[in-house]
């Protein structure tokens, strides 16, 4: 502590920074869990997510996780509310979603429970939420200022530009590769595993029965042809024939009984 009562950081220990597209996405999450609205939050960590909108994300699921962890707070008052405590649960619950959010957001959701600490043994009355708030509003007001705008419709018109300027090269390399038989698509099946072991099942006892059959058959014919050498009168070669038919058939019938569908 230095005079005046200036803290000094001695150490920092693990560094990361936020670009300032993510600046604009925790405050988003900051005004989300101030008006405790958990719509706005599973927007933007969706928005945040590395693998963005087209991972298998169950965004209600999401969502109702983070409306019963809001729900926690919901009597809180601004003072109590510890915004470095939530943001690190929220960031849990992302994490049991499988999400991908950026490191420097785990690393600034554990500065925050630090810095909070640290504020309420310092002062005891310290608001984390008082101090947070006009970060949030200023961020707001800027995107919303003329200039951002102008900025913003700047890097939109040069996107597009760009995107003009490339599309007939790509979409001529597109045809030829197309024409010359050498386009590759990648096809990712989901959730056919569970079909694709039917099927082979089904086609296995398929092959079994007709084998099965096929020998219940032939011994038939040899027992009918009277085919030495006999037993009883009857052929040893039919009534191995029936006997391995027998216990083949047995076989199946556990096999199937066994999985519980006929």
């Amino acid at each position: 502590m230095l005079k005046d009562n200036v803290i000094c950081f001695l150490d920092y220990g693990m560094m990361g920074s936020l670009s300032a597209r993510h600046r604009e996405d925790l405050a988003d999450v900051l005004i989300g869990i101030i008006t405790k609205d958990e719509s706005k939050i599973t927007k933007t960590i969706l928005k945040l997510s590395e693998s963005g909108y087209g991972q298998m994300v169950d965004s209600e699921a999401l969502e109702s996780d983070i409306a019963e962890l809001i729900e926690v707070y919901a009597y809180c008052t601004l003072k109590e509310l510890e915004i470095g405590t939530l943001l690190h649960r929220i960031a849990k619950v992302v994490a049991e979603h499988r999400l991908k959010v950026p490191r420097d957001f785990y690393l600034l959701a554990k500065a925050l429970v630090t810095i909070e600490g640290v504020g309420r043994e310092l002062n005891p009355d310290f608001n984390a939420v008082e101090h947070a708030e006009p970060f949030a509003k200023k961020s707001i007001v800027a995107r919303m200022g003329p200039r951002r705008l102008i900025e913003d419709f700047y890097h939109s018109a040069t996107e597009a530009s760009l995107l003009m300027r490339d599309l007939p090269a790509e979409a001529r390399e597109m045809l030829t590769l197309i024409k010359q038989g050498e386009a590759k698509i990648k096809f990712e099946h989901r959730g056919l595993d569970p079909m694709l072991k039917t099927f082979e099942q089904a086609n296995n006892r398929m092959v079994f029965a007709i084998v099965l059959a096929s020998l219940v058959i032939g011994s038939a014919l040899i027992v009918l042809s009277g085919v030495p050498p006999k037993w009883h009168e009857i052929p040893v070669i039919g009534i191995i024939g029936f006997l391995g038919a027998g216990i083949m058939g047995f076989w199946l019938l556990f096999s199937i009984l066994r999985h519980g569908k006929m």
